[in-house]
């Protein structure tokens, strides 16, 4: 009998974007199903600005990304984690998610198209090829 793999931490990189919003509402459902935590990423494409410090980042991120995913996961009583992140979206979110041991990915298809937002046409791709776990990917 094959064993299920038990889900724990669950990972949804967040622009803000329709896709990336039911993302995070897949990723709730999964989490609350699972009894599993939830962190929520925003990855800022560094490749045109300075590095900054982490408050600068807080600052640059519409604060309603993070409210609106930890409203959504206390309502359905989720553990709940978010984390600003520079560099490339893609490479970001594969490395923290084999950095913290993260179960699934639950990532939207398609993103918003500004530099400094994530890139989730492009980026989706790159992490289903790359990332060493399960990837969900949201319409």
């Amino acid at each position: 009998m094959i064993e299920r793999q038990k889900i724990k931490k669950i990972l949804v990189p967040l622009d803000g974007s329709k896709n990336s919003l039911r993302g995070l509402e897949a990723g709730v459902h999964l989490a609350k199903e699972h009894e599993a935590s939830l962190t929520v990423i925003h990855v800022i494409h560094m490749s045109h600005k300075k590095e900054l410090r982490q408050k600068e980042l807080e600052e640059e991120v519409p604060p309603t990304f993070f409210l609106l995913a930890k409203k959504l996961a206390v309502k359905n009583g989720v553990p709940f984690y978010s984390r600003i992140l520079t560099g490339d979206p893609g490479h970001s979110i594969v490395e923290y998610s084999d950095s913290h041991n993260i179960d699934v990915i639950v990532i939207g298809a398609r993103g918003l198209s500004d530099f400094k937002k994530i890139f989730l046409g492009s980026v989706s791709s790159y992490v289903m090829h790359k990332s060493k776990v399960a990837v969900m990917l949201i319409k």
